[in-house]
């Protein structure tokens, strides 16, 4: 896959992360902040319901990819934020 590929593929989870995260902050920080926490233990509860070691490290190499790229790309994701 090449670069474009994987930027539209990492948008597109992080959009799907964005639809189905609520927050009860006014303040962008904490909402930014809890999506961030939001993330983590979303893909958490994943890899904890998954017995196979390889699927595990799977999902634990795409929660450290996922939550640097946004930590990259933090003003285009507080802007999505709800």
């Amino acid at each position: 896959m090449d670069l474009m590929g994987k930027y539209i593929k990492m948008n597109s989870q992080i959009l799907d992360l964005i639809k189905s995260f609520e927050s009860d902050s006014k303040n962008q920080k904490d909402r930014y902040d809890q999506f961030l926490l939001y993330v983590y233990l979303t893909f958490d509860k994943r890899i904890k319901n998954i017995n196979a070691k390889a699927t595990k490290d799977k999902y634990k190499e795409m929660r450290t990819k996922l939550l640097q790229y946004i930590v990259a790309n933090k003003r285009e994701i507080v802007k999505n934020l709800k």
